[in-house]
């Protein structure tokens, strides 16, 4: 609010004193003149008999009759009596109230807008620490996924790889083979295990007398591996995609990987519940792996 100007303050209080002032003085030379030069009454002069000076004393002397006390006092003129003081003006100490109350009631609005600066700052530092940890999380997911995927790829291109050598004759140590060696290391040498099968191409798993064989990144079979049932007037070879988690559990079994030769869907079904049954060694990783069984069917 806009303090009033203290020099039209003063002019106003000035302004008003001189208009008393000369109100009074009017006032006074008003009546002055009513006294000296007013209208008097004439009175009928009475029939009376001689009349005789007024006068106090036997003896006086002079051509003038002394004025009467109360006439003289009559000319006597009062002083104005001093003005007071001027008090303050109750408008200018509303006006002050007003100045004082305006003043706290700034102060307040600007403590309230600094706390809600102050709340604002904090929310957006909570907010960006979300967004900071959310992607550090998507990340780390992202990183995980991306080591499993291709965990996954390098064990399909070599369950692909098996399966595709499951029929070749190179390497085979067949009674026509003039091979020297057998395997996909970097050495020489016939490659696999003592309990396997010179029929399987499966060199990072095991195998079976039966022919049968498994592929899961070096893991090994707990017990043996559980037989499909086999009714059908067939011979071939079906390949089974399988999922492991870190306890060994078999946990998804799909027929039909590449180096399936059978397509018979009975024996795809049966070699896909064999497999669910299989159980290998338990990892202290919880990770999901993939890997391959390999069922080969010989009529007897």
């Amino acid at each position: 609010m806009k303090k009033p100007d203290e020099k039209n303050i003063i002019r106003k209080y000035e302004s008003r004193i001189a208009g008393t002032v000369g109100t009074v003085i009017f006032h006074l030379l008003l009546l002055l003149s009513m006294l000296l030069f007013g209208i008097k009454a004439l009175l009928p002069q009475e029939e009376e008999g001689l009349s005789v000076n007024y006068g106090t004393d036997d003896t006086g002397s002079g051509l003038f009759e002394p004025a009467p006390q109360s006439a003289i006092e009559e000319y006597l003129v009062d002083e104005p009596a001093p003005l007071p003081a001027p008090e303050p003006s109750p408008s200018q100490a509303e006006l002050q109230t007003q100045d004082i109350e305006e003043s706290l009631k700034i102060k307040q609005e600007e403590e309230e807008a600094r706390k809600k600066a102050e709340e604002q700052e904090r929310l957006e530092a909570e907010r960006r620490a979300e967004e900071e940890r959310l992607r550090r999380e998507e990340e780390e997911r992202q990183r995980k996924l991306a080591e499993q995927r291709k965990r996954e790829e390098t064990q399909r291109k070599k369950a692909m790889a098996a399966g595709k050598s499951a029929f070749s004759s190179t390497g085979k140590g067949s009674s026509g083979s003039k091979a020297q060696s057998q395997g996909i290391s970097a050495f020489g040498g016939n490659q696999g295990k003592l309990e396997g099968t010179a029929e399987s191409n499966n060199y990072t798993g095991g195998g079976t007398g039966s022919g049968h064989s498994w592929g899961l990144n070096g893991r090994t079979i707990s017990g043996r591996l559980p037989e499909p049932a086999y009714n059908k007037n067939e011979e071939g070879v079906i390949v089974v995609s399988i999922e492991v988690d870190g306890k060994g559990n078999v946990i998804s079994a799909k027929a039909g990987a590449a180096g399936t030769t059978i397509g018979d869907a009975t024996m795809r079904r049966n070699a896909e519940q064999a497999a669910m049954k299989a159980k290998f060694n338990g990892i202290d990783e919880d990770i999901i792996q993939s890997g391959t069984i390999t069922y080969r069917y010989k009529l007897n």
